[in-house]
């Protein structure tokens, strides 16, 4: 990593082989970033629908209902 330093601030002679090994470092860390950035959202999607069923859980305790059962609901109709 540091010859790729080295190449971009212009310290040293510069080929074609360079500018592909950073054009191939560029893609590669755009395709980290946009990795990270899907994990990031999933992340927080599964943190809001904890929080939602957090929040539920705390406000059927302060109404004094029942605590929820494992059995599935009726169906909507």
């Amino acid at each position: 990593m540091p010859a790729v330093c080295a190449i971009i601030r212009g310290r040293m002679k510069t080929s074609p082989r360079d500018g592909r090994q950073l054009i191939t470092l560029a893609q590669k860390l755009a395709r980290d970033a946009e990795r990270h950035a899907i994990l990031s959202a999933s992340l927080a999607s599964q943190a809001d629908r904890l929080l939602l069923a957090g929040l539920k859980i705390l406000q059927r305790g302060s109404t004094g209902s029942p605590a929820p059962t494992n059995e599935p609901s009726p169906p909507r109709l």
